[in-house]
């Protein structure tokens, strides 16, 4: 009877070996795929932050190209400004030198 109870034993302890056996597979392949998100989720995370520089920089160039354009608006309206103030006066002087002769003599 010790006999029959040592062989059934045995075979547990066998069923029990590849029992662990395939557990310490399924965890070896767990570390694995963890250890591969983990690097997925740092590269991206890198590549997001890399984007958000990106995109920061982008806008605050974006910011800067509007204030220039606005700039060259003002610029263009002071310009216009200038310019015809610039033509009034030669229209002043141009009347000047219309004006006849014998009105510059009397002076």
């Amino acid at each position: 009877m010790e006999k029959k109870k040592v062989v059934v034993d045995l075979n547990q302890l066998d069923l029990l070996e590849q029992k662990i056996i395939k557990a310490t597979e399924l965890i070896r392949t767990l570390r694995r795929e963890r250890d591969s998100a983990q690097q997925s989720l740092a590269e991206a995370t890198a590549s997001l932050t890399r984007l958000q520089k990106e995109a920061s920089t982008r806008d605050h160039d974006r910011r800067e190209l509007t204030e220039a354009a606005q700039q060259i608006d003002l610029l263009r309206q002071e310009r216009q400004a200038v310019r015809g103030k610039v033509q009034k006066m030669l229209d002043l002087m141009s009347c000047l030198d219309e004006s006849p002769a014998g009105a510059r003599g009397g002076h």
